[in-house]
């Protein structure tokens, strides 16, 4: 039966309601971020070219290279403009002065300090101004500055001296996605920005491309993702000329860094042979000596790999350590003590988003909320908060708005919460745990005490190791085996039988590959040598296309882990492949007029010809209205371009009419789906080179997982070393003998040169901190291991993934979601050796399989 509703009058409830509010929302945000203004009616027709028999969608009209972004299964919109060249090397944008005949930088003129003035800065800091005069002189910098000294000055001031001078484009690369509409806005007047990044609408980025094409923005600010992904910018043509690129978080650049991504591998090979940049400026507060070269080789950086490199922890920042047995006890006791009781803006750091929730209800339930007023007038209303990436966005705004006007004294957060945060007079810095590494704890820290003023510092150190293990299973989690590696690399090289002659352009794969110059050391950590071309080959390599899902669960493996190793072969020096952006392999094409309407279309579109010449139906007679092919084995067969064919098949929508001149719609079909890696490798590699590539991505896997492992270690044992055995000492007074200690401990990292190679930091041997001695456990391990899989025989597990199981590390083939609600094993074994427990798993294992 019908439910009767009884509404007085045209009042909206349930799902009407919440569409009308769905509605509301997005008009406002319309208004926010562009495509807003009056409403007018809406109309039955295309809003590109105005014609009433189509819609956006599919219209003929030439669309950006954006709109084959992919973002789902989806029809794409046909551009029949040419493919861009590469753009040329010379340089559009000169640099606004002239070197001086030995090479010194210009004396900085008058104009510079009146930009410097109009930005709202009286002076210049230490570092900025030689940066600033290297960019304007068009020599590509690295610039080391500590958080919170001025770093985003660098690229703002250069930006507004090329735009007075001409029409021209500042790129900024940054990670920080959640943090990009607030740089935006946080501009000077004088300067135009916006963003692209993967959380905006078409429209929405399309709004902004037309306001870059109309060289109304002067600063674009986007993700690796969105620049090194299918479709990022349009073609150099098309854009104003680039003055100079600002790599903002450059350490990501460096394979040997804390937080190395493989997405920023690519962005300086692209911004060089797809915009024609020149000039880079490199900008991070987190940087060994190593990782400064590693990132200054990337960016072409010639001398003053690191520009100013001062001491990591300013000298107003007071620090301590502390050993407690109840962490949550003696976290109250700092705060209700003398050093901390009077201090309105607090951040605490912990390591699990469930920690933030408990220790920010502990503190507002222990804590009371009604202060002495601090430096601003007024007690904060709030006592603490929690902030971590699962809260939504909406809240999270609102944690850091009321934390940022003084109403909120304490942030219980995770290491998403301060990066780019601009309140210079937070006066602590609390860590629950120990921190990832040195260059979190410094950048973690820094964000106390921008003013100048004192500020303090502390971190509960847990005595047994068990904050150690937690961030132990965040390294493991990123290993892999060998047996991964070695699918990995059977799907990359396929055999092939290709006789074609080599390839004699330069950079391409297969012929006579080039060899890039690697520093000494690092040409034997990528294992191969510095004079040793790759070997002259019959196949000049092949376009193929790895399914990102399938590849995923085949390998067990995270994309990121994938796309890392994949990025590993191409900067070996044999330049095993060419990795290009992801793109979709399958076409689906069906015709409404049958199979007469396919035969003639594929009169006039090669591409769908040879694929119906390959697949021939069984019955002649009985054809087909629809056609289904792999894009890239169709492309790598004919030796065509992927996104000339792309086109083709899209301009089979549509049917030029000679007479008129419009374009009619056929009614055929055309989606494209099956999102993939694509890359180009050869096919005639020999078993020894296989293994050799196989050996080497494993121990590059292996030396990274020891670096991060020895990382730890090393972060674990300077931090005990000048730690109390309580906080008790720390209550009232700082210890500056102490503070004095960790300082140099962390001046001596950042500068030493870390010769030891990516395993380095191996000084110390025997058990780790935290772990237990295997042999006291092995016989309860054995038979847990044993239960586990009879409980599961239809699974087939590895070593590796009995393992993760027991240190409680979700995989796509076993998530978290599935395994973890078995409290049995899940998480039961984090006190143990990891890689003594893949060894035990893989011999029961043999045993069973037996």
């Amino acid at each position: 039966m019908k439910q009767k509703h009884y509404v007085r009058g045209r009042a909206l409830r349930g799902r009407l309601l919440r569409k009308q509010a769905w509605k509301q929302k997005w008009r406002k945000k319309g208004e926010c971020f562009g495509g807003g203004g009056a409403t007018v009616a809406i109309k039955e027709s295309c809003f590109l070219n105005e014609q009433s028999d189509h819609r956006a969608a599919q219209c003929p009209q030439p669309a950006s290279e954006e709109d084959t972004h992919p973002v789902g299964p989806e029809l794409l919109v046909p551009a029949p403009q040419p493919v861009p060249e590469v753009p040329s090397l010379d340089p559009a944008v000169l640099p606004l002065y002239s070197l001086g005949p030995s090479g010194q930088l210009a004396e900085t003129p008058a104009e510079v300090f009146q930009a410097l003035e109009q930005l709202g800065h009286q002076a210049f800091r230490p570092g900025q101004e030689r940066a600033v005069m290297r960019i304007l002189s068009g020599i590509s910098t690295l610039l080391v500055l500590p958080t919170g000294a001025g770093k985003s000055l660098c690229y703002q001031l250069p930006a507004l001296l090329y735009t007075r001078r001409s029409p021209c484009l500042t790129l900024v690369v940054s990670p920080l996605l959640s943090l990009m509409d607030d740089q935006v806005s946080g501009l000077p007047p004088c300067l135009k920005a916006a963003c692209i990044h993967s959380g905006m609408t078409r429209k929405q980025r399309e709004s902004v491309l037309q306001k870059v094409r109309a060289a109304q923005v002067h600063v674009l600010m986007l993700t690796p993702e969105a620049l090194v992904g299918a479709g990022g910018l349009p073609p150099a043509a098309q854009l104003p000329p680039v003055a100079f690129a600002c790599i903002d978080e450059a350490h990501c650049l460096s394979q040997w860094s804390h937080n190395f991504r493989p997405c920023y591998l690519r962005v300086c090979k692209v911004l060089r042979e797809r915009m024609g940049v020149h000039c880079f400026l490199g900008l991070t507060a987190t940087a060994t000596h190593r990782t400064a070269s590693d990132v200054a080789q990337h960016l072409a950086v010639a001398e003053e790999p690191g520009l100013h490199r001062p001491a990591p922890v300013p000298a107003n920042l007071h620090l301590s350590v502390s050993m407690d047995r109840d962490t949550d006890q003696a976290l109250l006791t700092l705060l209700r003590g003398e050093r901390f009781r009077d201090l309105d803006s607090i951040i605490i750091y912990c390591n699990r988003r469930e920690d933030t929730e408990r220790i920010a209800a502990l503190l507002r339930t222990c804590l009371h909320a009604a202060r002495v007023p601090g430096s601003g007038g007024r007690a904060p209303k709030t006592t603490a908060e929690a902030y971590h990436a699962g809260m939504c966005s909406q809240e999270r705004r609102r944690v850091q708005r009321a934390f940022m006007q003084g109403q909120l004294r304490v942030v219980v957060a995770t290491v998403a919460f301060g990066m780019g945060l601009d309140r210079p007079d937070v006066r602590a810095v609390l860590h629950l745990g120990l921190p990832p590494s040195f260059e979190s704890y410094v950048q973690a820290v820094g964000r106390a005490g921008r003013d100048g003023q004192p500020a303090h510092c502390h971190l509960f150190l847990q005595p047994q190791g068990e904050d150690l293990r937690e961030l132990r299973r965040h390294v493991h989690a990123d290993s892999t085996d060998f047996l991964a590696v070695k699918r990995l690399v059977q799907c990359v090289f396929p055999a092939c039988t290709c006789t074609r002659p080599p390839l004699e352009q330069e950079g391409a794969v297969g012929g006579e590959r080039p060899v890039p110059k690697y520093p000494a050391e690092e040409a034997e950590q990528l294992g191969g040598h510095q004079a040793t071309p790759g070997p002259r080959r019959a196949c000049m390599g092949h376009e193929r296309a790895l399914p990102i899902q399938l590849t995923v669960q085949a390998l067990d493996m995270p994309e990121e882990a994938i796309e890392t190793l994949l990025c590993y072969l191409e900067l070996h020096p044999h330049h095993w492949l060419e990795l290009m952006a992801t793109t979709y392999t399958h076409c689906r094409l069906n015709c409404p007029g049958g199979p007469a309407q396919l035969q003639a279309l594929a009169h006039r579109c090669p591409p769908l010809a040879v694929c119906l010449a390959q697949q021939l139906p069984e019955d002649p007679e009985q054809g087909s209205s629809s056609v289904e092919f792999d894009m890239v084995k169709l492309v790598d067969t004919m030796g065509w371009e992927l996104a000339s064919v792309r086109r083709a098949l899209c301009q089979l929508q549509w049917d030029h009419e000679p007479r008129t001149g419009v374009q009619r719609g056929t009614g055929v079909l055309v989606e494209f789906s099956g999102l993939a890696f694509h890359l180009r490798s050869p096919g005639d590699l020999t078993a020894e080179e296989k293994d050799q590539i196989c050996d080497f991505l494993y121990g590059r896997v292996q030396a990274r997982e020891h670096q991060a492992l020895a990382r730890l270690r090393r972060t674990f044992q300077a931090f005990r070393s000048v730690a109390f055995p309580s906080c008790g000492p720390c209550l009232e007074q700082h210890d500056e003998e102490r503070s004095t200690r960790l300082k140099d401990l962390l001046g001596r990292y950042f500068e030493e040169e870390e010769a030891q190679g990516p395993g380095g930091m191996e000084d110390a041997q025997g058990p780790e901190p935290g772990q237990a001695r295997l042999q006291d456990w092995e016989d309860q391990v054995r038979c847990d291991i044993r239960q586990f899989l009879s409980l599961r025989p239809e699974e087939k597990f590895s070593g590796r993934a009995v393992a993760r199981i027991f240190h409680g590390i979700g995989s796509p083939c076993y998530p978290a979601q599935v395994y973890g609600q078995d409290r049995r094993f899940w998480r039961k074994y984090l006190h143990l050796s990891f890689h003594a427990l893949v060894g035990l798993a893989t011999e029961e294992l043999l045993r069973v399989a037996r």
